[in-house]
């Protein structure tokens, strides 16, 4: 009976514990989906406001919310369909001209997920969950300030900004007829009337959409060298590398990459740059082609790209992701091709024009620093000489110099500028090409799972390329030293038969002369 009451006990006891465990079970994968939802994003805008001051600020917004972490799926108003945003659980209107803007809000209803509005003319559903009221402003010199940083004399033409309003302001703009913040929050509803690209509302965006995302990682910041090509003073590459180093900034290059004549000198020469920039605690990325460069077949470039990956890794370079224009990223074919090496990449403007609309939802890569501008970044003010934590990891850009002065005061400003860039080794990173593998752990450089040589010295050496003469070339060069032995010869012999010729002729008149009676 005892025995019996003892297992009675310990089953009751079990079904205790094994309750919970089954009630709690579900719960990660339900998060887990809610966090998945969270993050797609739906963009709809109006128009790409081209030879405006919005132009460019759909793509800036694009390329902000994927190095947030967001899925973008970008659609234009007129491909836009109400029933749309019942998919996403967040929604992005732009309006960057007023005269459209009732063409993207006027069959929306307001969705619980969460509805950020840019531009003017907010619609009904976020005016009532805001308690908004705006006003217009005309032609004036504007002062934007937000998460102490400051810019001045931003010029406006016409900017609508917040009269009234309830919720979570963000920054402040500042003229001489008015003061509102820059934008206002509450309840998963936000607004913002201005954004441009090329001056501070470019942060002043990134720290609302943070926000509004949910978003809670440490950022950094790196400084990156955009433009290095084969045909660049390779020289001066190396002495920017030491530059840096010496100065004790880690730094990025974006290389393009060469896919022909990769075993003449050049491409030699082209690495060995390349090991010197490594050599002085520079990271490597690949530049994606753009999409209007040659070589546009999907399965051709990536044979290429995979090709010139290799060669690096043959050379003891360990690059540590890619780079390219994000309009090649939002295309399924382009990103498979150009960056299906790594999950790591930063992406810069169009070159090649603006962006257009996707109807494919857009994957954040696992890590996307942001691209802004050392010009846009170093106009801004600060309150005091650190600066604020950004709200997105960024990757401040230069572009490469044109001569020796440009660069120097690059060096310069990045040296005196404060900002805290970090060694892109210390996070975790990895590329792997056909036959190759480098990759980044806790500031370790790792190729095919062994450090790789950063030969920390000043002035790595570099390996004269032996080029081999050409045999016939070396033939001739034979056949004409060999001529030139026997003409010397042949002429010293003539010059030898002539004077015996003219001794013999000398003796010989000398004797008939004698003869003759004559006399000397």
């Amino acid at each position: 009976m005892r025995r019996r009451t003892g297992i009675k006990l310990w089953l009751l006891v079990m079904l205790c514990l094994t309750l919970p465990a089954a009630v709690l079970i579900p719960a990660p994968a339900t998060a887990a989906q809610d966090s998945s939802k969270a993050a797609r994003v739906l963009l709809v805008y109006d128009s790409l406001g081209v030879d405006t001051p919005a132009a460019g600020n759909i793509e800036t917004l694009q390329r902000l919310l994927l190095s947030l972490g967001a899925t973008v799926t970008t659609v234009a108003s007129d491909a836009y369909k109400p029933e749309m945003a019942e998919d996403y659980a967040k929604l992005i209107t732009v309006c960057n001209t007023e005269d459209l803007c009732g063409a993207i809000t006027h069959d929306i209803a307001a969705i619980a997920g969460g509805w950020l509005h840019i531009g003017p003319n907010p619609p009904e559903a976020l005016r009532g969950m805001l308690a908004l009221q705006t006003e217009t402003a005309g032609r004036q010199s504007l002062k934007l300030s937000v998460g102490g940083l400051s810019e001045d004399h931003i010029f406006i033409n016409r900017l609508p900004y917040i009269a009234k309003w309830k919720g979570e302001t963000y920054g402040q703009m500042t003229s001489s007829e008015f003061q509102a913040p820059f934008a206002v929050s509450a309840g998963g509803y936000a607004y913002v009337p201005y954004f441009e690209s090329g001056n501070l509302s470019e942060l002043a965006v990134a720290y609302v959409l943070r926000t509004w995302l949910g978003v809670e990682a440490p950022t950094q910041s790196y400084l990156l060298i955009r433009g290095i090509t084969p045909f660049i003073d390779l020289d001066k590459l190396e002495a920017l590398s030491e530059q840096l180093y010496n100065a004790g900034i880690p730094f990025l290059v974006s290389v393009s990459p060469l896919f022909n004549n990769t075993d003449y000198p050049a491409m030699q020469r082209y690495l060995a740059a390349l090991q010197a920039v490594q050599s002085h605690n520079g990271s490597v990325l690949v530049q994606v082609p753009t999409p209007t460069s040659a070589g546009q077949d999907s399965s051709v470039l990536k044979t290429q790209m995979d090709g010139f990956l290799n060669h690096l890794a043959e050379a003891g370079i360990a690059p540590l992701g890619m780079t390219g224009d994000v309009k090649r990223a939002q295309v399924k074919e382009g990103r498979e091709a150009g960056f299906a090496f790594s999950d790591t990449t930063i992406l810069f403007a169009n070159e090649s024009g603006g962006t257009t609309g996707q109807t494919e939802a857009v994957q954040p890569f696992a890590a996307s620093p942001y691209a802004i501008s050392a010009k846009v970044l170093l106009q801004i003010s600060r309150e005091n000489k650190l600066w604020p934590t950004f709200p997105v990891n960024l990757a401040v850009t230069f572009d490469w110099f044109e001569n020796d002065a440009s660069q120097e005061e690059a060096v310069r400003e990045a040296a005196g500028s404060w900002l805290p860039f970090a060694d892109f080794k210390s996070e975790t990173h990895s590329l792997s090409s056909s036959a190759h593998k480098a990759e980044s752990r806790s500031g370790a450089l790792l190729l095919d799972g062994r450090p790789a040589d950063l030969q920390e010295r000043a002035e790595p050496e570099v390996q004269a390329p032996v080029v081999t003469q050409p045999e016939q070339k070396v033939t001739f060069h034979a056949l004409f030293s060999v001529q030139s032995r026997i003409l010397i010869v042949l002429i010293i012999t003539t010059l030898m038969l002539f004077a015996v010729f003219l001794l013999i002729g000398y003796r010989l008149y000398k004797r008939k002369y004698y003869k003759s009676g004559g006399g000397l």
